[in-house]
């Protein structure tokens, strides 16, 4: 797709009603804004737990026991992903055209998935631990791309740049 037609793609969904309310209705971008941050805190929170235990902190608390804890790990993945979707949809060419925003979600599924591995607990000290200091600073990286990704964008509405028709 050439990057006019894809910045007319994301013009007319910038130019949508739903798009349009997001951005313009006073309190529905900074409340989902809350529950991204939320969601977030509660996914990331959790998956530092894992892995600072799965590092050999905190002994008394077996793993088996942060097993019941997954649901919580689970409810803020679909709470992030729910409000980012809404986000993305206020937004769409602040975020489909900063590399960094792709980074991050490579970034997320990578430390995501490293946290399950460690919750499963079946690898041996040496590779555990360091898979836990890889998913550490997975959530750190996580963390700080989320919140560069409101400095580094090159397009914020590319409604601006293009006419959604093509006229």
């Amino acid at each position: 797709m050439s990057e006019l037609l894809w910045l007319e793609w994301l013009a007319r969904i910038e130019l949508s009603p739903v798009s349009t309310a997001i951005r313009e209705v006073w309190w529905v971008f900074p409340s989902v804004l809350v529950m991204h941050s939320l969601s977030m805190a509660m996914m990331a929170g959790f998956g530092v737990v894992i892995c600072t235990r799965a590092m050999g902190f905190v002994t008394s608390l077996p793993m088996v026991t942060l097993n019941r804890f997954m649901p919580l790990f689970w409810a803020g993945l679909a709470a992030a992903a729910l409000s980012g979707l809404i986000l993305l949809t206020a937004y769409p060419a602040k975020a489909l055209t900063n590399p960094l925003f792709y980074i991050k979600l490579l970034m997320l599924s990578a430390t995501a998935w490293i946290c399950l591995q460690l919750i499963k607990s079946r690898l041996l000290p040496p590779s555990q631990n360091r898979l836990a200091v890889l998913g550490l600073c997975g959530w750190v990286s996580v963390i700080f791309a989320g919140r560069f990704l409101a400095y580094t964008h090159s397009v914020l509405m590319a409604s601006w740049l293009v006419s959604p028709t093509g006229g």
